[in-house]
């Protein structure tokens, strides 16, 4: 954590890269639920002390699903400031151009983002359990590989998720997981438990991410409630955090 929000250590060896995932301290980020106007007011102060321009942020949809969008300058302008600015379809944004900042927002679910500093290109993800079963990290990573990158030169942060103790999912998901990985499911007095965040780093490992060139942050919305908003503790109440990255132009 640094100052009022959080930022991952990975990235501060590259002063090109801005970075920031919001804490509760700023209020909800979405404009999904509660007043939009106030979604919109705690966006611009975040927006502001990440020292960007709102008209340079593109926003990704999330509808729990594996797309990823490959996005340009053609892509800005529509701003982080207005509903209807979304790249619609898509849980995931990668970039090979400065000046662009990608945002998602999270709220148990887990904000990953990835950095090239050799091909200069940048992304961020949304990962939920559907999105994580669908298969969104390898179309992720695959979307780096396609313009260019190596494995062994991204970096990649994986921010504040929710944890195994308090993720009790039910008979169909703990089944969909025991397919996907069964190391990350857990069984205790009948009730079913999934690791999201052990789910995630065993995939990034067997895709080939080195361990050195992973930075994975242990806060979880629940256990720190008193930093992150966590739907699974607060519903419609819970403040919704902006994850964004990008390169300065």
């Amino acid at each position: 954590m640094e100052g009022s929000f959080f930022k991952f250590e990975i990235f501060s060896d590259y002063p090109e890269v801005v970075q920031g995932i919001s804490t509760r301290q700023y209020g909800n980020m979405s404009f999904q639920r509660g007043e939009i106007e106030k979604a919109k007011k705690n966006r611009e102060q975040f927006i502001k002390d990440l020292e960007i321009k709102p008209e340079n942020i593109i926003v990704a949809d999330l509808v729990h699903g594996q797309n990823i969008a490959l996005v340009d300058k053609s892509n800005v302008g529509k701003s982080a400031l207005l509903k209807s600015s979304v790249i619609e379809n898509t849980d995931g944004l990668v970039t090979k151009e400065a000046g662009i900042f990608l945002m998602i927002t999270v709220a148990d679910c887990f904000p990953l983002m990835a950095y090239d500093p050799v091909k200069k290109i940048i992304g961020a993800a949304h990962l939920g359990w559907r999105g994580i079963i669908a298969g969104i990290i390898p179309s992720f990573i695959e979307k780096f590989k396609q313009n260019g990158s190596s494995l062994e030169n991204l970096l990649i942060g994986l921010g504040p998720g929710i944890c195994q103790r308090h993720f009790v999912v039910k008979t169909d998901v703990l089944n969909q997981f025991s397919y996907f990985d069964s190391s990350s499911v857990f069984i205790r007095n009948k009730d079913g438990y999934v690791d999201l965040r052990k789910a995630i780093i065993n995939t990034l490992n067997k895709m080939g991410i080195r361990k050195n060139n992973l930075e994975v942050s242990n806060y979880c919305p629940v256990c720190n409630n008193h930093l992150f908003g966590s739907h699974r503790v607060e519903q419609e109440n819970a403040p919704i955090s902006a994850a964004i990255i990008g390169l300065k132009g």
